[in-house]
């Protein structure tokens, strides 16, 4: 553990294990602290590197406001370290700014594992979620960051069938994301619309595994499933006993299909190659999208005013 000094900033991180190079890439409200057993398991299959994003925790510094600036982060911490090219394992937030790195320095890249990347996720609106948002934006408004993060993570980590891992997070777990209550909120504003753009998507030539939770809300399957069509070196992966808190749920079995990705010479391309890991349910087709155009406008506009800065526009960064 330790400090690396990256782009006018110092980042906090811990490694662990040797050989092929694997960044997590953290959640909103996460840091290199709450990845519970994933980073052990993944250490028999190479060198697991955790660190704390910009604006978070001991990394500090301002709120960053795009996935475009967290990624140019993460590639400055791969060079410091010597860590090139790396397997990229992201969730939620994480996977998109895995996804923007892989567009932006192909170089630095091997693999890419995404876990429920929110991808034009206000194209498939979730009734509940509509009304969480509107609590989010009005806690954020008024500064109460704190409750924003917590109100919004209950519901990003509840599942289909009940209940929510946000409740089973160890106490410090859920602190930790209360403590950067602001840097939660500018996370859903980057990572819910549409970067990176499909177009750019379209270019990315390393293998992609696009993972869903068994126990996850159904339109995260539509949502998964959109954006691995948009990748063509993309395949869909499901993971049994898992909702949005992969890392909680099923350590595992994510770890599983990242070590697979690892070892494996090839990833087979397209969406068709859906398999699930430890999972009695079969991958049936994705749903239709819910909802109606007006309630997916009514989402975005929420998801846009709930953070300074407004806006959906895919950041070229520099």
């Amino acid at each position: 553990m330790g400090f690396v000094k990256a782009r006018g900033s110092s980042f906090y991180y811990e490694e662990q294990g040797e050989g092929q190079p694997i960044l997590l890439i953290p959640p909103s409200g996460s840091t290199a602290s709450t990845w519970g057993a994933l980073p052990g398991d993944l250490a028999r299959a190479g060198r697991v590197i955790v660190y704390d994003r910009r604006g978070y925790s001991r990394s500090g510094g301002e709120v960053a406001r795009s996935a475009a600036e967290h990624a140019h982060d993460a590639a400055a911490v791969l060079e410091a370290l010597e860590a090139r090219p790396a397997v990229l394992v992201g969730t939620s937030a994480g996977a998109t700014i895995a996804l923007d790195l892989t567009v932006r320095r192909p170089d630095l890249v091997r693999a890419v594992v995404v876990h429920e990347a929110a991808w034009r996720a206000l194209r498939h609106p979730d009734a509940s979620g509509l009304v969480v948002l509107a609590k989010m934006q009005w806690l954020a408004w008024r500064g109460r960051y704190p409750e924003a993060a917590e109100t919004l993570l209950r519901w990003v980590y509840s599942y289909r069938d009940g209940g929510s891992a946000w409740d089973a997070f160890p106490e410090q777990w859920r602190q930790t994301a209360r403590d950067n209550g602001r840097s939660v909120v500018a996370d859903l504003k980057s990572s819910m619309g549409g970067c990176p753009r499909a177009r750019d998507l379209a270019t990315i030539t390393a293998p992609v595994v696009c993972t869903y939770g068994s126990r996850s809300r159904s339109y995260m399957r539509a949502v998964t499933r959109s954006l691995a069509h948009a990748i063509p070196t993309a395949s869909v992966r499901e993971i049994g006993g898992a909702a949005h808190a992969v890392a909680f749920d099923a350590p595992g079995n994510f770890a599983q299909v990242i070590a697979e990705v690892i070892h494996s010479s090839e990833v087979r391309p397209g969406t068709g190659d859906s398999r699930q890991v430890n999972s009695g349910c079969p991958d049936a087709s994705a749903p239709r999208a819910g909802g109606s155009r007006a309630a997916g406008e009514a989402a975005q506009a929420l998801a846009v005013r709930a953070a300074p800065g407004g806006g959906d526009k895919c950041e070229s960064g520099k």
